[in-house]
């Protein structure tokens, strides 16, 4: 595996359709056109894949496309990340992120933000535990309806992540590889599971666990239903928690659960 800059209209190209392939839209319709990559990477944004040098035509495994900040903010927004699946267990989006972290960090450049969705808990895992990012803000369909095969009839909403390149937790997570054990036990769930569906938990402790399923596409896909009570529950308990002042601790792996401290509570 190796990770490059994509520059080229024939990159772009190669981007476009990799992009369509991981979100499942229609060909005429990427995520992203390879104009606009071409036209991003021609503006001196980031614009990243790696690439899989054991095939013939360096076929994509991933791609990352990061936007720099307004003047006078140190900043990028890193607008789109993606693993083809066929490659997920080798450790593709780390290395990518790992790549755009150094590459923010030689521009001057000490934060990244970008969006993803709550319901979605490799992400969570991989944001908020491997890399070591908090979030703190909750974006309620923040881009409107996305016509993909991932979100599906789905509103999109999002938690604003924020990665402080050169913070103790980041540094932990990226240079040492993150350590910290499971918690055990959990802490008490906002959120009980009566099946497939959330059924909401009166807890009154200061530390608790809003859960969220296990494989949120595979449910969107059995029970539309199942999944959209779990977007307005955890929309409800961890978008309220936030707004309230609440802080988003870890997410445990075990528990499948976002750890949120928060005030007023014993």
């Amino acid at each position: 595996m190796r990770v490059r800059a994509l520059e080229s209209t024939a990159s772009s190209l190669a981007c476009e359709r990799f992009l369509s392939e991981v979100w499942r839209t229609d060909p005429a319709c990427p995520p992203i056109a390879a104009d606009v990559i071409r036209a991003i990477a021609d503006a001196g944004s980031y614009v990243t894949g790696a690439v899989d040098e054991a095939t013939t035509g360096d076929r994509l495994l991933g791609a990352c496309i990061g936007l720099w900040g307004p003047p006078g903010r140190p900043v990028m927004h890193s607008h789109l990340a993606g693993v083809h699946a066929a490659a997920r267990g080798r450790d593709v989006g780390f290395v990518l992120k790992l790549d755009q972290r150094a590459h923010a960090l030689e521009h001057g450049v000490g934060e990244i933000t970008w969006t993803f969705d709550p319901l979605v808990a490799r992400n969570a895992h991989f944001n908020l535990r491997k890399l070591g990012g908090t979030a703190d803000e909750y974006l309620t369909n923040h881009y409107g309806r996305l016509s993909d095969g991932l979100n599906g009839a789905d509103d999109s909403d999002r938690l604003l992540l924020r990665w402080d390149l050169l913070g103790g937790q980041v540094r932990a997570a990226c240079d040492d590889g993150d350590r910290r054990a499971p918690l055990d036990p959990a802490p008490p769930a906002l959120l009980a599971t009566d099946g497939d569906r959330p059924r909401p938990r009166p807890v009154r402790d200061r530390t608790v666990l809003v859960p969220v399923p296990r494989d949120i596409e595979d449910l969107r896909a059995r029970e539309p239903t199942a999944a959209r009570e779990w977007r307005l529950a955890v929309r409800d308990v961890l978008g309220g928690l936030l707004t309230d002042g609440a802080r988003l601790v870890d997410f445990d792996r075990t528990a499948c659960g976002y750890v949120v401290t928060r005030e007023g509570s014993r």
